[in-house]
């Protein structure tokens, strides 16, 4: 810290800024509040007045029915992971990951 200053005491004094280097002391105010790269406070913005007629809100893009081969893999898919949790809580998997088990049980099923 004490090199610091001296060497913006000496870059100071060779740009002849006597002002400058009777203020060698640290800002007394917090870091924070100096940060240039800190955005300044924005106040909240006032609340818009209540309109009679709302405008209408977008309609979400209506989802197409999953396909009966969908339904099917979901299926065993449920039936796979209610298997696994049985096995995980016997303590039954034989060293398996999820991964591996689930990879079986979809071509058993």
């Amino acid at each position: 810290m004490v090199r610091k200053h001296s060497l913006a005491f000496a870059l100071l004094a060779s740009l002849g800024c006597a002002s400058a280097m009777a203020q060698t002391a640290p800002p007394s105010q917090p870091a924070q509040a100096t940060n240039p790269l800190r955005r300044p406070a924005v106040p909240a913005p006032a609340a818009a007045p209540a309109t009679t007629d709302p405008a209408p809100a977008a309609a979400a893009p209506e989802r197409k029915a999953p396909t009966p081969a969908q339904l099917a893999q979901r299926s065993k898919m449920k039936a796979c992971g209610a298997e696994w949790q049985g096995l995980k809580k016997a303590a039954a998997t034989k060293g398996k990951t999820w991964r591996e088990f689930s990879s079986e049980c979809l071509k058993r099923n």
